[in-house]
């Protein structure tokens, strides 16, 4: 790992004019476990284009828009209702970057962007994301909505909706880009969707929609998915229909609805987030009317997905800021990396970004068997989405703080980069579901679906598949631990529902450790096998030793810490180090 120094920058080390992708050699040996060979090698080069923007021109793009937020005018000079969003000159070149340059909202959709054959498989473009969003999270979720838009439409929509829609949506010309928001949460209810009080009426054959809409994150979106419920139609969840809102009809008038004002958020400040009124807007029904919330399932499901990779994204660069700030600063006569105390916590931060990008490839990979048609992948996504969600993004806001920690004071600094990665660190948790929700979803995909009698199959297949013999030995631990956490999760769905509900977000962490214990060994084996050593076998195991077996901190062995250099550069470590 290098960092850019010059005489005005050496005693303050910067990450800015690095290449975000060359300096993470874990994530080209991981996506290689994921991705099948041809894809991974094929996909290199434009990681190593996206990892070039944004450790240069969109980090400083970021910087420029989180500092000038966009605002809403709402009225022309002749006092009509516009209900603009203007946005920095640096947020429209972000967007360039993002829809067009690089196609991330199309990639899924369309055959030929970035020049592949065929669309792009979900585990490469979650790989190109990752890197994408360390230098900017507040865009991706534009991008997010709008690839999950197309997503839904082609699923359920009907073809004049698809035919009408769809190529916009999918667009990587920037004029004729149409971008997608999401449209759920109402005061009445919160994350109690199914409280919600918008109404859809027939109105001379046209569904016209009258409520309000609490958050709306891309605000001034061309379409909106939103939830309504038609007049006559039951209470609750099943009671909802879906919706296409477009900002303009057919004939190139207004829709009926404004945009009452725009969030002062604490993180992701590039993008607007604001409440709608609906005033008898048109709206087109997308799929079966009485079947709209489980059609939006699928747009939240992709969207915490995303989510979850955000998070992935920012203990990334956390980690990336830490280690090369102790590595260029000195305190107390020696390098701030060579502090015991400095290295432990870059320990950590290591486990913590390999896990949470380990198991967003993951869940990526089975997507792309789900949308094959693998019922068993099916399942393995409807769980591990909502555990991703609720895993990366807590220990997101932990990985983000330890790395401001770590900078001490230019930390707290809005002009250096921390402030930032971890005011967007706590929006993850919230966003498309707060803790307790996607913690209470876990156990419903459970109930419902047995879908964790498929992940758990899922892993204990993996490991069985690991060849290295100290990988074997390794994977025989987790192995163990995987049973005892298993057994764990089956007694608690058969509790009350109280006690159930009470200790699931409790349970979500024993679970998504055993995930994260059980993938960081294959990886460990198959870096074994390629002959770049026992690293990842060493974090593996220390991840387990912390996280599954849940050992004391004070009776830990602090001897794998002196391989905390050789993990952060993909530096080949012995066999040795597994004792």
């Amino acid at each position: 790992m290098t960092t850019v120094t010059t005489p005005s920058n050496r005693a303050m080390p910067t990450t800015r004019g690095m290449n975000f992708f060359e300096a993470d050699p874990n994530l080209e040996r991981a996506l290689r476990v994921y991705a099948g060979p041809e894809d991974a090698e094929r996909a290199l080069p434009h990681l190593r284009e996206v990892g070039r923007c944004a450790g240069d021109e969109l980090d400083e793009l970021a910087a420029q828009a989180d500092a000038n937020p966009p605002v809403l005018r709402t009225h022309d000079r002749f006092g009509q209702r516009v209900d603009e969003i203007v946005y920095h000159p640096a947020f429209v070149e972000m967007q360039r970057l993002g829809f067009s340059r690089f196609g991330f909202a199309a990639m899924s959709h369309r055959e030929g962007v970035l020049g592949w054959p065929g669309r792009v498989p979900h585990v490469v473009k979650f790989a190109l994301s990752y890197v994408f969003v360390q230098a900017e999270f507040g865009l991706f979720c534009p991008i997010s909505m709008t690839d999950s838009a197309a997503r839904v439409l082609r699923m359920f929509g009907s073809p004049e909706l698809q035919g009408r829609y769809v190529p916009r949506l999918t667009s990587t010309d920037f004029g004729e880009l149409m971008q997608s928001a999401q449209l759920l949460t109402e005061r009445t209810g919160g994350s109690d969707v199914g409280a919600s009080e918008c109404v859809a009426r027939l109105v001379d054959g046209e569904w016209r929609i009258w409520g309000e809409k609490w958050f709306c994150s891309n605000a001034g979106a061309d379409v909106h998915l939103a939830l309504a419920r038609p007049e006559g139609a039951p209470a609750g969840t099943k009671g909802l229909g879906m919706f296409l809102v477009p900002k303009l009809l057919p004939d190139g008038s207004r829709n009926r609805y404004v945009i009452r004002r725009l969030k002062e958020k604490l993180g992701s400040r590039s993008m607007p987030t604001g409440e709608y009124e609906f005033e008898g807007a048109t709206g087109y029904v997308v799929g079966e009317i009485d079947r709209g919330f489980a059609q939006m399932a699928e747009m939240i499901n992709v969207s915490r997905l995303s989510n979850g990779m955000r998070a992935a994204a920012l203990m990334r660069r956390s980690l990336l800021e830490a280690a090369v700030h102790a590595r260029g600063r000195a305190a107390f006569g020696r390098a701030l990396f060579d502090l015991p105390l400095v290295r432990e916590q870059l320990f950590e931060m290591v486990l913590d970004s390999e896990a949470a990008l380990a198991i967003v490839l993951f869940a990526a990979q089975a997507l792309d068997r789900a949308d094959a048609g693998s019922e068993h992948d099916e399942l393995v996504v409807r769980i591990t989405t909502p555990l991703i969600k609720y895993a990366n993004c807590r220990r997101a806001r932990w990985t983000t703080g330890m790395a401001m920690n770590i900078r001490g004071g230019n930390g707290y600094i809005e002009e250096w980069v921390n402030a930032r990665l971890l005011r967007d660190a706590h929006l993850g948790s919230i966003w498309e579901g707060a803790e307790n929700v996607v913690a209470l979803d876990v156990a419903r995909a459970a109930i419902r679906n047995g879908a964790h009698e498929a992940l758990f199959r899922e892993l204990e297949t993996r490991l069985d598949g690991v060849t290295d013999e100290l990988a074997r030995r390794e994977a025989a631990a987790v192995r163990e631990e995987v049973g005892r956490v298993r057994r764990q999760f089956e007694r608690l769905l058969q509790a009350s529902e109280d006690e159930r509900e009470a200790k699931m977000a409790a349970m979500c962490d024993r679970l998504a450790a055993a995930v994260c214990a059980s993938l960081l060994t294959v990886e460990g084996d198959r870096e074994a096998a390629s002959g770049h050593g026992y690293g990842k076998l060493v974090a593996a195991r220390e991840y387990r030793r912390r996280y599954l077996e849940r050992q004391d901190p004070l009776e830990a062995d602090t001897g794998a810490l002196r391989w905390v250099g050789a993990l952060i550069d993909g530096a080949p470590v012995p066999a040795a180090a597994l004792g």
